[in-house]
């Protein structure tokens, strides 16, 4: 056989071989790509999967926190605070979660940008709690040392207003309210605050004044003894005398005054329980 027909079939048989093994490898590729888009299918199935749920979270999520704007709204209301406006509430929020089709890395930035909106409302709604909180803890402290009961069991004998004097018989004015009692009968503090007097005052005998703070100031002459000193912080309804008729005094009786922002007022009007005293 002539030797150029041996290289013939020698090259023949070499580029068979060659092709044959790149057909295999190209093959297996094949395979293997056609594995891997399975594979990626099956995760991107999955990671839609995800992302729906992690939507219907994120709805449910913002319905609450639409319920707690509604219940802050209301707790404001009930407070006598200024409401928070829709456009502040809502200033720098997003839209909704779309419905139209869109690529899982769409979806995943809306909810990213979903979950920072509930994020900063949530923080503005835990402000707005504290606010409130720190709003009816001032208010309680406010009720708290706002004078509001009876300072003593007796009988109401002289409201505020003008009067004839007893001593002088002239007609002028009286800052306060006489409450006859027994010798002895204790007498409370009508609210939490301060002794800022505790003594003698002349024309009043043994006097207790107490600071409650929020521009109230309340009084008590004719007393027979004081049971609290200068500088004591007392309760409602700790007790800091006994009625007496010390001072210029015409019997035993307690004359209770109440000032506000340093001006005497009626202290009736500041009594809102009607159970210690009776109307002579």
């Amino acid at each position: 056989m002539p030797i150029y027909v041996f290289y013939l079939f020698s090259g023949f048989i070499l580029v068979c071989l060659v092709l044959g093994i790149l057909a295999f490898f190209t093959y297996s590729q094949r395979i293997k790509d056609k594995i891997q888009a399975k594979a990626l299918a099956k995760e991107n199935q999955i990671l839609n999967e995800k992302l729906g749920k992690m939507e219907t979270r994120v709805n449910k999520l913002k319905q609450r926190v639409f319920e707690l704007a509604e219940f802050d709204s209301k707790l404001r209301v009930a407070s006598a605070m200024d409401l928070i406006p829709y456009e502040i509430r809502q200033m720098g929020v997003g839209g909704e979660l779309s419905d139209e089709p869109a690529n899982s890395n769409d979806k995943l930035a809306q909810a990213e940008m979903s979950i920072a909106e509930l994020e900063r409302q949530v923080q503005f709604q835990k402000r707005s709690f504290s606010e409130i909180e720190t709003y009816l803890t001032q208010q309680n402290s406010a009720r708290r040392h706002t004078p509001s009961i009876w300072p003593v069991r007796g009988w109401l004998s002289s409201g505020f207003g003008y009067r004839n004097d007893p001593f002088t018989g002239r007609y002028v004015m009286h800052k306060g309210a006489d409450i006859v009692a027994p010798h002895g009968t204790p007498i409370v503090a009508t609210a939490n605050g301060r002794v800022c007097f505790a003594g003698v005052r002349a024309g009043w005998g043994r006097v207790v004044e107490i600071n409650h703070g929020y521009g109230y100031t309340s009084f008590y002459g004719h007393c027979q003894s004081i049971r609290v000193g200068y500088g004591e912080i007392v309760r409602r309804g700790q007790i800091i005398a006994t009625v007496g008729r010390t001072g210029k005094a015409t019997g035993y009786h307690l004359h209770y005054g109440v000032k506000v922002s340093g001006n005497w007022v009626n202290p009736l009007n500041y009594i809102l329980d009607s159970r210690y005293a009776e109307t002579e």
